[in-house]
């Protein structure tokens, strides 16, 4: 195990506890970085027909219906809406303030528990072992190694998918369905992977060492300080998403092979026992806005990121080497957050660092993944940042809008142009 994994107990313990009071506080990370809570004023017509264009592309791209989508930048103005509509031919746009899963930013939340739990219940360089006796294998895998993907996990999601797509309402034993990516072997532990496995099992740890439940764990921690007052851990039962839920759709690759001519099927019926850990939450728009600002300014600068950031890897080997991966979350450039999918919903939520630009996506189809939702927000953000404007940052994006138009297309599921 590298030694950079095993960063000293006391300077967890003490980022944590920064971390903890600035999210708490509502205090940012630099003196120039505003809230987007406190943007107003709306964005000038020409940029919003933009985004509303590519939001509306985008939608195409994945065969869904419609999406909620949220862009607050501080220079320009904010724009929220709801584009497309609820369910096919229903003719009714989204509501902004429709709940949702929040697929994988749960990864982030989980990853906060385990800072804030860190010198308390748990310590960040504790074996998983401490915590989870069934799996003697992993005696070299550490919590805070699972938070970062570089366990070597497989991942579960592959082995389990069928039984998901065709029944839906199953409840799922943490233990039983990481259990699939546990039995596929290790890969390697010096790079980062996408692994769900190694979620369930940070999920399972926390809760042994706390002897607290998962969603009250969520709420102690992170909800309630928050003011988060539409995201939540759903029970297991089947359900949908929240009291006012935005429809889940998903268009199988038998309807992707007929140019999706076919409407999507509606999976708004969902176990969230599928998720737990890695993708089981349910939020909103300004919930998930709120929540990756505060950690955008809670994370430093993109030249000095705070410890819990501070050691991030590529996500491919051979891929844009400015996307990395690490504490739960992604870094795109200086835009930190997530993006990933659950049965229904493709999301990402995303802040800049250095000029409290965010962006959250949600489309409700996932045929198309986080990668269809990652490349939107990555071309909301551009069309944000490219916009003239003489209060706009000198700063500029890995990435201009036109690639991340052209990743868009990339993502497709359904034909576009």
């Amino acid at each position: 195990m590298r030694s950079t994994h095993r960063r000293g107990r006391i300077l967890g313990a003490l980022s944590s506890f920064a971390v903890g009071a600035l999210l708490l506080a509502g205090c940012t990370g630099g003196d120039s970085v505003p809230s987007p809570d406190k943007i107003s004023n709306p964005m000038p017509d020409d940029v919003v027909e933009q985004m509303q264009s590519a939001t509306e592309r985008a939608i195409t791209a994945g065969g869904g219906p419609g999406a909620i989508v949220g862009v607050w930048a501080p220079w320009i103005g904010e724009w929220e809406a709801g584009v497309g509509e609820t369910e096919p031919g229903s003719g009714t746009a989204p509501s902004t303030d429709m709940t949702f899963r929040a697929a994988t930013v749960t990864r982030s939340m989980t990853c906060d528990l385990l800072y804030a739990m860190d010198g308390g219940a748990v310590n960040l360089d504790d074996p998983v072992t401490a915590y989870l006796q069934s799996v003697p294998q992993l005696t070299d895998v550490t919590l805070v190694d699972l938070c970062n993907g570089v366990s070597g996990l497989r991942s579960s999601r592959d082995a389990n998918w069928n039984f998901v797509i065709g029944n839906p309402d199953r409840q799922w034993d943490p233990r039983e369905y990481a259990a699939s990516g546990l039995g596929a072997g290790r890969g390697s532990t010096d790079s980062w992977s996408d692994s769900d496995t190694s979620f369930f099992l940070l999920g399972l740890a926390l809760q042994n060492a706390s002897h607290t439940s998962l969603g009250e764990l969520y709420n102690q921690h992170i909800f309630d300080p928050q003011n988060l007052e539409h995201t939540y851990l759903p029970s297991d039962a089947p359900s949908t998403a929240g009291n006012n839920p935005l429809p889940g759709f998903y268009s199988s690759s038998k309807v992707q092979s007929n140019s999706c001519s076919e409407p999507p099927s509606d999976v708004s019926e969902l176990s969230a026992s599928y998720g737990y850990a890695d993708s089981g939450v349910v939020s909103s728009v300004t919930d998930l806005r709120d929540y990756v600002s505060r950690q955008a300014r809670s994370a430093g600068t993109s030249e000095d990121l705070a410890p819990r950031w501070s050691e991030m890897f590529p996500v491919s080997s051979d891929g844009e080497q400015w996307v990395r991966a690490g504490g739960g979350n992604r870094l795109n450039g200086s835009m930190l957050g997530q993006e990933g999918d659950i049965l229904g919903y493709g999301v990402a939520a995303y802040s800049d660092i250095d000029t409290g630009l965010t962006v959250v996506v949600v489309l409700n189809n996932s045929a198309g993944g986080g990668t269809l939702a990652g490349a939107l927000a990555r071309e909301l953000s551009a069309i944000a940042m490219e916009a003239p404007g003489d209060d706009a940052p000198e700063t500029t994006l890995p990435w201009t809008a036109d690639q991340a138009h052209d990743a868009v297309a990339s993502a497709a599921k359904c034909p576009i142009d």
